[in-house]
């Protein structure tokens, strides 16, 4: 839906632009009737995440059925109108109120049109509000800081506009709204809800009020002119709510959840008790459940995780027991089931009491409740012990969770009471014993998904699975598992099997007949074992097997007939494994025509490909054979997937040559990459055979010359890279015949433009990268045929002087970049002829003024990295439409804010790298939409505190810290502190410490926040403090000298729902858990879920040692607990397991690196006591002696 925005935009002699708005050009001839256009019967229009700074209005005038629009994330600011520069949707005009016609299906802006108004949307006063049939506009994610009366359409019913900077409730813009049900004001500044009656009555069935800054709830909010069925308040400032606090809005359901409330009056919801049917009050600060709840009648859903709960009455639930269908008591300080509190609760069917200190269960704890339990979450709690018959009294229970416990004894019959319910198990984390469990399993016969992972199996027998015939999904990751028997997958037994995961144990070899006539299975995931050698018949009869996955292994050895009768494989990985050959004897009978596979033995040591008999036909859309050995084009291999072969992968490997007809008779292949292998000759017709070829990567070769007519027979191809070579010319006719769009020639020793090679294929040519090569000359002859390029890269050659008509033949550039030369040109002239330009960089051009560009239609300039001392108004008073400007690395000496006025659509700024030593209000005074500035590596002497104030729209700031500016004078934290906007900061720190220099300087909305500096050796404990608030962070320390890092630094963190932490590229060899929780030896309790967005450790000097062994732990329950690894899509588990195995630590002994998540402390010689404390106290190297020993004191470690 993008292009269609930009193509209404185009003008009418585009055919796109007629195509798009479709008017008839004549009256209907006889026979079929002639298609609508869309102009009648378009009726949404998705235009989010683009760069619109204004609502398009001429695009959208022909559009009369539009009933949908989403302007999400186009950064709208303001409606261009004229000279105004609004930061709000304009009015309608007077005189065409929402009041006239609605039988006028012709929006006001076409009568303005018809009248001979052309400006529509330059001042003419096109309204939003004049679309009468739009029924749904979202604007999310602007800048909008109001919604004022007559900007919005009266036919509305969904009104979104989160992540905005409105600072007050829109009442009188939303009165005239009769048919509005959908209200979402997320994220924005409102911090009251205003004493408003609406004239008409508000009937909403959800209003989201969640990101917001709202300390109370007014007393008979909206004077009872709005009823919603829907609240949300989720993460305000709420501490306390007032008796009657929702009576006037009559919802159904209320989101309270991540505010600060600490108690509520006892009749906070008199008024609602027959109407409340669902309350979230997550993570606030109750210490008791509150009374307020005896007025309610009829909750189904009560939601009270991540408080300070300890007990529950008796009398807790009593008002509603007869309703309740779902419990959350997560996250509190519970030790034992509020078994009192639900003994009238006999419709509860979901409860989750998980993140306790709950010690013991027993069947007690379920009588006179539990007969209609369907789901109960037990995880992370103090368990150790399961007794017989503890689910007596649940006998409906279906999923069950004790995962994040420590279990050493589970009686055989504990489950025996649910065996014909239990469908969903799973204990991952959760017991430390060598041999499968299959004791209290053998009576679970409907189990359908069962997780075991993260355990310490070492053993499992043939039978083990037996009892388990109706089991869909098996996950055995992270075990220690050695052997799996053959037929431990019985096909008799498993019938049913769908899914089975068995990466990272210790498996080494895959017997005949280990998955054999499994008719249901789809998944088999072994990545991250040990296993060298796949035998005859390890998979075989699989008819319904779709995903192999055997990466990541020490397979040297593929045995003939290893994978059998899989006529539905589609994907198979064996990337990073030890082979040195590959043969297709491998197969027999594997996938169908209609459905090719991908095989990916990337990463392997190959040499040798062999074809080989693999019965029916094997079908193959694309092979990926990169980074390997091979030391020519397989070609006789490759013909074995000759019918079927679209995408073929032979990067980083060792091909020399490539001869005549070198690939053989591929005739569908359409992706064919090559780089990095050392290719010195092409010869020609290298390319014959593969004539459906449109994308060819030759880069990163030592190829001198191509051969005329070299890519002559390839007549569909678009896309060729030729970047990192030697190649100094081109014949005329390299290209000839085929329909080239895009040529990397970057990093060659070209002196003369190729341009009678691309002349050949002017008419589809449009994009040129020929920039590090050493061209010294450019004249217009040399675009002559070529004239519908967009995008031209001349950087880094040794250009010098450019006639004043070299770009005339390139009306239509959009991109231009002639960066690193040395350029003498009238600038003025030069650019006469590229009006349409939008990117153009200049830096590195040994410019010492700013030239003069007549652009009218620039958006990026970059003149950085050149000697311009002074910006004149004059050099810059064209560029009207300019929104990034790169003036880093000059000889300014200080901001040229007179040419500020010139620029009035400026949003990207980077000043760095000068001679500036003041900057005050008036350095960017006049940049009112400025939403990017880069501040950094100035001397500066004066940095006035309220110089950024008027920067209302500024979201991402780069700065640095200025030691030698007394502190009186400059406080960076009161200077960021007035910049609500801002979301994104980036902070170079200049001293040796970070203590008190960003205090005050973290605002609501930061989102990111990044800590660099080269001499930066230590950090406060307080250094963050304020940052807490926020609902979302993402900090990065990255590019220090820091070792490590203080206890408790991180511990504030805690309440940010939303944490990630990148500590990438510093000095740490240790990490302790007490700078990541505020109790670091008990942060089991807590889980991993505190820094949700994840934890990055690659680039540092980590070591091996017992006290790292935590970290390892913590980075694999982090991909099981909270990115819930097991339930994702397998291609993005697969690179979350990845992503973790980046950070790796050094055996300070061998100098072996061993990637985090696989340090075990079995595996290491250690005293128990290291591993609680962590850090970097207790070195180790490895050794497998004594493990026995060692379990024994890892047993005593874990319970205590």
């Amino acid at each position: 839906m993008r292009w269609e925005g930009h193509a209404a935009r185009m003008g009418e002699k585009w055919s796109a632009y007629r195509i798009f708005v479709g008017k008839p050009e004549r009256k209907r001839p006889m026979g079929r009737p002639r298609r609508r256009s869309m102009a009648h019967v378009l009726k949404s229009l998705d235009l989010s995440y683009n760069e619109l700074d204004e609502v398009p209005f001429e695009a959208l005038q022909p559009l009369k059925s539009l009933d949908w629009l989403n302007l999400h994330r186009d950064t709208l600011t303001n409606v261009f109108l004229g000279d105004n520069d609004l930061t709000e949707l304009p009015k309608m005009r007077t005189g065409s109120g929402n009041g006239g016609s609605n039988n006028n299906k012709h929006h006001n802006w076409n009568r303005n049109r018809n009248r001979g108004g052309t400006d529509v949307g330059n001042g003419s006063g096109a309204s939003l509000a004049e679309c009468r049939m739009l029924t749904w506009l979202n604007l999310d994610g602007n800048k909008m800081m109001a919604l004022e009366p007559g900007s919005l359409p009266e036919s509305l019913q969904t009104l979104s506009a989160s992540h905005n900077l409105i600072a007050r409730f829109p009442a009188e813009a939303l009165d005239n709204l009769r048919a509005l049900a959908w209200l979402y004001l997320r994220g924005n500044f409102l911090e009251e809800l205003p004493d408003y009656t609406f004239k008409h009555h508000k009937r909403l069935d959800k209003l989201d009020l969640g990101e917001n800054s709202i300390q109370a709830i007014p007393h008979n909010v909206f004077n009872n002119s709005m009823t919603v069925r829907e609240l949300n308040l989720d993460f305000n400032h709420l501490k306390t709510l007032p008796a009657q606090a929702f009576r006037s809005l009559s919802p159904g359901r209320i989101y309270l959840s991540m505010n600060k409330l600490e108690g509520m009056d006892d009749k906070a919801f008199v008024g609602i008790s027959h109407s409340l049917e669902s309350l979230n009050l997550e993570q606030n600060n109750l210490q008791r459940i509150p009374r307020a709840l005896t007025q309610l009648k009829r909750l189904k859903y009560l939601y009270i995780p991540s408080n300070k709960i300890s007990e529950v009455p008796e009398d807790a639930f009593e008002s509603f027991s007869g309703s309740l269908r779902a419990l959350s008591l997560s996250g509190n300080q519970l030790s034992k089931i509020p078994r009192e509190a639900l003994k009238d609760c006999k419709k509860l069917s979901h409860l989750n009491v998980g993140y306790n200190q709950i010690y013991e269960v027993d069947e007690e704890d379920f009588a006179r409740w539990g007969g209609s339990l369907d789901t109960l979450i037990l995880r992370n709690n103090r368990l150790s012990r399961l007794d017989a018959h503890v689910f007596r009294e649940a006998p409906r229970l279906r999923e069950l969770s004790l995962s994040f416990n420590k279990f050493s004894e589970v009686d055989p019959e504990a489950f025996i009471d649910v065996a014909n319910s239990l469908e969903n198990l799973e204990v991952s984390f959760g017991m430390y014993r060598e041999d499968f469990p299959e004791d209290f399993l053998k009576p679970l016969k409907s189990l359908l998904w069962l997780a075991l992972d993260n355990n310490n199996f070492r053993t499992i027998s043939p039978t083990a699975l037996y009892t388990l015939g109706q089991l869909h999904y098996l996950n055995l990751e992270a075990n220690r598992l050695e052997y799996l028997p053959p037929q431990v997958f019985h096909p008799n037994v498993h019938k049913n099997l769908h899914d089975v995961r068995l990466s990272y144990n210790h498996i080494e070899v895959l017997d005949s007949e280990t998955f054999t006539s499994l008719r249901e299975l789809r998944t088999v995931v072994l990545s991250g074992n040990r296993i060298r050698t796949l035998r005859a018949g390890a998979f075989s009869d699989l008819p319904k097997l779709v995903t192999l996955v055997i990466s990541d292994n020490k397979i040297n050895s593929l045995e003939p007939r290893s994978l059998t009768e899989l006529p539905n494989l589609i994907k198979l990985d064996l990337q990073n494994n030890e082979l040195k050959e590959f043969s297709l004897s491998t197969f027999l009978n594997v996938t169908r025509f209609i459905m090719p596979m991908t095989i990916n033995i990337s990463r392997n040591q190959i040499s040798s490909l062999y074809a080989g008999d693999t019965g029916t036909p094997l079908h193959v859309k694309t092979l990926d054979m990169s980074h390997n050995k091979v030391p020519e084009v397989p070609v006789n291999f490759l013909q074995s997937f000759s019918d079927s072969l679209r995408r073929l992968h032979m990067g980083y490997n060792s091909i020399r040559r490539l001869d005549p007809v070198a690939f053989g008779n591929l005739d569908l292949l359409e992706v064919l990459t090559l780089e990095h292998n050392g290719i010195v000759t092409v010869r020609k017709k290298a390319f014959e055979g593969i004539e459906a070829l449109q994308l060819l990567d030759l880069s990163h070769n030592h190829i001198e010359q191509l051969q005329t007519e070299q890519f002559s027979n390839l007549e569909n191809l678009r896309i060729v890279d030729l970047s990192h070579n030697h190649i100094r010319s081109l014949s005329r006719d390299v290209f000839q015949n085929t329909k080239l769009e895009r040529l990397e020639l970057a990093n060659n020793e070209f002196v003369v433009l190729p341009s009678s090679a691309l002349g050949e294929v002017g008419f589809t040519f449009r994009y040129l990268d020929i920039s590090h090569n050493h061209v010294e000359h450019l004249d217009s002859t040399m675009f002559a045929d070529t004239p519908y390029i967009l995008g031209l890269n001349l950087g880094h050659n040794k250009l010098n002087l450019l006639p004043d008509n070299v770009f005339m033949n390139l009306g239509g550039l959009l991109k231009l970049d002639i960066s690193s030369n040395s350029l003498r040109a009238n600038f003025k002239e030069l650019f006469h002829y590229v009006q349409r330009l939008r990117h153009l960089n200049l830096a590195d051009t040994d410019l010492k003024v700013t030239p003069n560009l007549p652009l009218p239609n620039l958006v990026t300039l970059n003149l950085s990295s050149n000697s311009i001392e002074e910006m004149a108004p004059t050099a810059v008073e064209g560029l009207k439409k300019l929104r990034s400007l790169h003036l880093n690395g000059n000889h300014f000496t200080s901001v040229p804010s007179q040419a500020w006025p010139h620029m009035p659509l400026l949003k990207t700024l980077d000043i760095s790298k000068n001679s500036i030593k003041i900057i005050t209000k008036d350095s960017f005074a006049g940049l009112n939409r400025l939403q990017s500035l880069t501040i950094q590596d100035l001397p500066l002497e004066r940095f006035d505190g309220d110089t950024l104030t008027r920067l209302r729209l500024l979201t991402s700031l780069r700065i640095q810290t200025w030691p030698k500016i007394e502190k009186y004078r400059f406080r960076l934290g009161s200077a960021l502190s007035n910049i609500p906007s801002l979301r994104k900061l980036s902070v170079r720190v200049l001293e040796t410490s970070l203590t008190d220099q960003l205090l005050g300087a973290f605002t609501p909305r930061l989102r990111h926040l990044e800590i660099t500096g080269s001499e930066l050796r230590h950090i406060d404990a307080e250094a963050f403090e304020g940052v807490e608030e926020n609902y979302e962070l993402g900090l990065q320390i990255r590019g220090t000298q820091i070792e490590e890092l203080p206890a408790g630094l991180f511990a504030k963190l805690e309440k940010i729902p939303h944490l990630s932490l990148d500590l990438r590229d510093n000095k740490f060899s240790s990490l302790s858990p007490g700078t990541l929780y505020s109790n670091g030896t008990s942060w089991e309790n807590v889980g991993t879920r505190l820094i949700s967005g994840g934890l990055i450790l690659k680039g540092n000097p980590w070591t091996c040692d017992c006290g790292l062994v935590w970290l390892g732990h913590w980075l694999r329950r982090y991909l099981r607990e909270t990115k819930q690894i097991h339930t994702v899509v397998l291609e993005g588990a697969l690179q979350m397991h990845s992503l973790a195995r980046e950070a790796t630590c050094t055996d300070p002994r061998t100098g072996q690196q061993t990637p985090i998540p696989d340090l075990y402390p079995e595996d290491l010689r250690c005293h128990a006591s290291a591993l609680s404390r962590g850090g970097s106290s207790s070195r180790c190297a490895f050794s497998s002696r004594h493990q026995r020993t060692l379990v024994a004191l890892l047993l005593i470690y874990w319970w205590s």
